[in-house]
């Protein structure tokens, strides 16, 4: 019994609403976990964030809008970098640790996403691809990188 125009009583315009609703879908991943070592963690919230963007569908396109507009807050990338820093690895690695995981994890879900949206609707047969798996696959060579560096940073 809502009308659309309503939802702008509480928004300035369209981009506004969305970034709130990107920023709800990320608020509930949880945060760091203290006792486990800081690639773990990091694994986890990387992990966690594509649950939460597969749960809710387009989500992963409407992050990726929001954090481009510059309307919702970057606190996954932030989480991952204090992680990081705090299990040694230098700030500027960790940044980049940081793109990379959120970059991959939004930009896989789109296509996934998108398939998936493709497939219901009768456009294309199913590809056969293991999202899953190529997540896991490339988030551990990314883990790699940011280890390989970690112990660089020691010596």
């Amino acid at each position: 019994g809502v009308r659309p125009n309503a939802l702008y009583w509480h928004f300035p315009n369209k981009q506004s609403m969305l970034a709130a609703l990107a920023e709800n879908i990320l608020a509930t991943i949880p945060g760091p976990a203290p006792d486990i070592d800081w690639a773990t963690d990091v694994h986890r919230l990387a992990t966690d964030m594509r649950a939460a963007l597969l749960a809710v569908p387009d989500s992963a396109e409407v992050v990726s809008s929001a954090w481009a507009s510059g309307l919702a807050e970057r606190g996954m990338e932030t989480t991952i970098v204090d992680v990081a820093v705090a299990g040694g690895l230098p700030p500027q690695v960790a940044a980049g640790l940081a793109t990379a995981i959120c970059q991959l994890t939004i930009g896989l879900t789109i296509e996934e996403q998108t398939r998936t949206q493709m497939e219901r609707l009768g456009v294309t047969g199913p590809s056969g691809r293991l999202f899953t798996d190529e997540f896991e696959a490339a988030l551990e060579v990314i883990l790699d990188g940011a280890r390989f560096r970690a112990t660089s940073a020691d010596t």
